[in-house]
């Protein structure tokens, strides 16, 4: 095989490199899962799963949410909401998110309260 039949393959990979590098380094670097947190769907807290940590949202007719955010994903631990539905979803977790029935969503109806997890995959 000639020279010049093997430059237009290497060529070729060099480029496919080079577009590889660029995306990589055009991506941002803080990206990570997060879970937020609406209230009326209103962004009222972003809270990192890097940074775990309990988030009470207390709203001016009295309802009150309590969510605990952790390193694996977010639960809603109690609500002044009568039925406790939200309660009962149980977990979203980076691990659980795609096979819940609600998938990466807690939401609180009665008190108009949503927690996403949203999650960035590596």
């Amino acid at each position: 095989m000639e020279r010049k039949n093997w430059l237009i393959p290497l060529l070729i990979a060099i480029a496919a490199a080079a577009l590889l590098l660029i995306s990589q380094a055009l991506r941002p670097l803080a990206e990570e899962s997060v879970v937020i947190i609406t209230v009326d769907g209103v962004e009222y807290d972003r809270v990192p799963l890097s940074q775990p940590r309990t988030v009470t949202v207390e709203q001016p007719d009295g309802e009150v949410n309590v969510i605990e955010v952790s390193g694996r994903g977010a639960v809603m631990l109690s609500s002044s909401c009568r039925n406790q539905l939200c309660v009962h979803m149980g977990e979203v977790t980076v691990d659980n998110w795609e096979f819940r029935p609600n998938q990466a969503f807690i939401i609180c109806l009665p008190n108009r309260v949503s927690v996403e997890l949203v999650v960035v995959e590596p």
